[in-house]
């Protein structure tokens, strides 16, 4: 058969079963046979904790405050955490998270007296069992604990702020930034009337924060930013000129200085200093940052490269894919090809020219640029989200910092219930501080949104400034890799690292003189992001940096007089990628799970050939991450030398999912399995952004094993990107960085060219792991898993080997475009 449809597992419940629980193993001795290293590094806690009671006695605010407790590198797994004999729940719980490592706890005076006995109380002496003939360390688990720590040090104003009084002022007298502080808390103040159920120390944390910013004076605007479990506690603190007494407002309110009089800023520098003194000052304020100001990804100036295009209407009888457009509005000229528009900016305060040229490439891109550029056949249902005004006309629309997110939030569970459309392109990026770090609060908000709506924004990598682009990628490797380490200042713009959602970086195209094709542009922004994950997800093509004579930067769309020009930035690279996750959305019958879209997305992605080498192995995933997907009908059409097959479920409390195959029969030979395997999974875990770096808490995991003599299975694929000559598999560093663990998307292959055995039997087992403290949702974790398995050499009949495997077995497998007439979840 020509096509092979990718196949969906209707049954994949049959397969979930519960799961074998083989623990940590022992605790470990991080100081085995070092005994009198231990009772100096015990004192020395010990030392460090009554340093922070002293600090606490003497503090005028409150007597709780929060303390950082840095682990070992060694000790950052989950089994080595120091919170079932030091930490306790009830005793000192860990309330957050920094970077990798770095745990935050509450203390009072009591608890710390507690901990430093518990800790007294660890035994001096190395400890050993006989195990196999040979004696091994056995600590206890108190001194496992406490071995573990690094050290534990008071949590203090230098950790809060990283910007001056000046630089501050100057930041904030730019009207885009809406002129507050965002402020960050350990902790949620509950509701007002329910302050008595505290304890006196939380009272007192509480009354003297909000009371003492009341001692500021006039003109002090206090309001939430940011709400919803796991989400970072965020207030807005602004200083305005007025005579009004302060007002503080302890959740948000989305239409909160949407009327009335606009105050402007007071930028007094003392005033300024009084408040940050006091924010470092105060054992409540975690973090202290600038706002951020949201920009359209640059792009260069368009310049006119043919005459008029003449624009087509849609075929009243054809049925189209949707993308939403969040941007500064998109032109009439496209008419009936936009559905619906949000309206909320004025014909006056647009420009129209960057959402234009978006909106021209879903819609026409392929008469304008080939099926090289532009993938999938040309039509699109365009849905305007007009929501960010002209620069100078910013702050007539949104006074508060990262109001235009609240907007944002309306229009798209409003334009979702109007439309349909489930793919939003988001060209904007966020020019934040240079002081400001970790995941963005704009990212954290964008990960709200697209979960609670169940829809998925396609976010422009961002492009460098002019004085920062890269020499053009050469063709040899090595000067590729010497440009990289000489770059500056090209870092993945936010909120492109949200983690429910995709970035994309812009590439060469491949028809123009003196670039390599494919290659990353020298304006395109680059990853690693976080810790988590790979970012940016894709690449696609995004025009040259490097402008041709007569073909420009070779990518052409429209402007809004529909004139054809042409333009380049991941801005432009980023709606190839939404048209490809629209299309399928829209040739799969049904509701099609975000999972699934992205799945589908990143499995059937592939590596560009000028970056598809082992020697740019580590640089190549922080470049253009999966690579570039395959159109939607190459997607969801295979070939009959290869079956793809797509599980879509949850994972359960105690349980896995475990499907138990046979190997194709063409691909064995001599009781060895021959061919190629790629396994991808995305899920959908809880987040809790107070974490830090640790902010996804559940990780699911999918690996493909294979039944060995002595009754265990092997696992026999290996995560991209891992290092040749490394077995990324010792330390949680190692496998977060290497092996993508706790990222919400992973993916693994392993070609087999001399076979693997000694069985045919083999299964795929999809299972999960949660962070200290936590359990998985009543609901489960939504996921969806892709096998692939394939000929290399494209002859073997492996689809119709394994349709006759599957339904020997009782496994229902149907084509995906139309599961959803079956199967409630797809």
């Amino acid at each position: 058969m020509a096509n092979s449809p990718v196949q969906i597992v209707l049954n994949s419940d049959a397969f979930i079963e519960a799961l074998e629980n083989n623990g940590g193993g022992g605790s470990k001795d991080f100081f085995a046979g070092n005994d009198n290293e231990f009772i100096e590094h015990r004192d020395n806690i010990q030392n460090q904790l009554s340093e922070i009671k002293s600090m606490q006695l003497v503090n005028s605010f409150a007597k709780v405050s929060y303390a950082k407790v840095t682990l070992k590198q060694t000790a950052l797994a989950k089994s080595h955490r120091p919170t079932s004999q030091v930490f306790k729940r009830d005793v000192a719980p860990i309330i957050g998270a920094g970077d990798l490592g770095e745990l935050f706890v509450e203390l009072t005076p009591e608890s710390i007296d507690k901990i430093n006995t518990k800790v007294g109380q660890a035994e001096p002496e190395t400890r050993y069992k006989e195990k196999n003939g040979k004696n091994e360390p056995n600590p206890s688990r108190l001194r496992s604990e406490v071995g573990a720590i690094e050290e534990i040090s008071p949590y203090t104003a230098s950790d809060k702020r990283n910007f001056s009084v000046k630089e501050a002022v100057k930041w904030l007298s730019n009207p885009q930034t809406g002129g507050s502080y965002m402020v960050e808390l350990f902790e949620a103040p509950p509701a007002r009337q329910d302050w008595d159920l505290l304890s006196k120390y939380k009272f007192d944390l509480f009354d003297s924060f909000f009371g003492g910013l009341t001692i500021l004076g006039t003109g002090l605007f206090v309001s939430r930013i940011t709400t919803g479990q796991g989400s970072s506690v965020v207030f807005g603190i602004k200083l305005e000129k007025t005579d009004s007494t302060p007002v503080i407002q302890l959740y948000s309110s989305s239409t909160a200085g949407k009327s009335g009089e606009k105050k402007s800023i007071d930028l007094d520098l003392e005033r300024h200093n009084q408040l940050l003194e006091y924010l470092g000052n105060h054992p409540l304020v975690k973090k202290v940052t600038l706002p951020p100001i949201i920009t359209q990804s640059s792009t260069v100036k368009s310049q006119v490269k043919g005459g008029n295009f003449t624009v087509s209407a849609p075929d009243l009888k054809g049925s189209y894919p949707k993308i939403c457009v969040v941007d500064g509005g998109v032109s009439d000229v496209y008419g009936d090809w936009i559905e619906d528009r949000w309206g909320l900016i004025s014909s006056t305060d647009k420009d129209e020219n960057h959402g234009t040229f978006i909106a021209g490439l879903a819609i026409f891109g392929q008469q304008l640029n080939g099926k090289a550029i532009c993938r999938e056949v040309d039509g699109c249902k365009i849905i305007d989200l007009d929501i960010l005004p002209r620069v100078d006309r910013y702050s007539s629309y949104y006074s508060k910092p990262l109001e235009f997110f609240n907007e944002l939030e309306t229009a798209v569970q409003e334009l979702k219930a109007r439309t349909g459309v489930r793919i939003f392109n988001f060209s904007l990026n966020i020019e934040e501080h240079a002081s400001t770090t970790g995941y963005s609060v704009p990212a954290q908000i964008l990960d709200k949104i697209a979960e609670e709506n169940d829809v998925v924004f396609i976010i422009s990598a961002g492009n460098t400034h002019p004085r920062d682009i890269r020499k053009e990628w050469p063709s040899d490797h090595f000067d590729a890799l010497k440009i990289l380490a000489s770059s500056r200042n090209d870092a993945i713009k936010k909120p492109a690292e949200s983690c429910r959602n995709i970035s994309v970086s812009a590439l060469n195209p491949p028809h123009l003189e003196g670039v390599v094709p494919y290659a990353l542009s020298n304006y395109s922004c680059r990853g690693p992001g976080l810790r988590v994950g790979l970012k940016p997800d894709f690449a696609h093509i995004g025009g040259s940096g490097t402008s041709h004579p007569t073909l420009g930067h070779g990518l052409l769309s429209l402007d809004p007089t529909s004139n054809i020009v042409d333009g380049c930035g991941t801005s432009y690279a980023a709606p190839n990628v939404a048209k490809t996750l629209a299309s399928l959305d829209h040739s799969i019958e049904g509701m099609v799970s975000r999972e699934t879209l992205i799945a589908l997305g990143i499995h059937h992605a592939v590596l560009p050939e000028s970056l598809n080498d082992k020697n740019l192995r580590n640089v190549s995933k922080h470049l253009v991450g999966f690579g570039i997907p395959d159109g939607s009908e190459d997607i969801l059409n295979g070939s009959s030398s290869a079956i793809t097959l797509v599980f879509a479920n949850r994972a359960i409390s105690g349980h896995k999912m475990s499907f138990k195959f046979t190997w194709p029969s063409s691909l064995v030979r001599d009781g060895k399995c021959f061919g190629h395997a790629k396994l991808t999974i995305v899920s959908t875990p809880r987040f809790d952004y107070r974490f830090g770096s640790e902010f996804v808490r559940i990780n699911i995991d999918a690996a493909l094993r294979q039944l060995q003599n002595n009754g265990n299975y092997k696992g026999r694929l290996n995560a991209i990107y891992t290092p040749e000559d490394g077995d990324g598999s010792l330390y949680e560093k190692d496998q977060i960085e290497h092996s993508f663990k706790w990222s919400p998307v992973k993916v693994y292959e392993k070609t087999f060219p001399r076979g693997v055995g000694p069985s045919t039997e083999w299964k795929l087992d999809v299972e999960y792991l949660s962070r200290d403290g936590v359990t998985l949702p009543a609901a489960g974790v939504p996921f969806t898993a892709i096998l692939t398995i394939s000929d290399p050499d494209s002859e073997k009949p492996v689809f119709n080997d394994m349709r006759q495997m599957l339904q020997s077995l009782g496994v229902q497998a149907v084509d995906i475009k139309t599961a959803a007439r079956i199967v409630p979840r797809v």
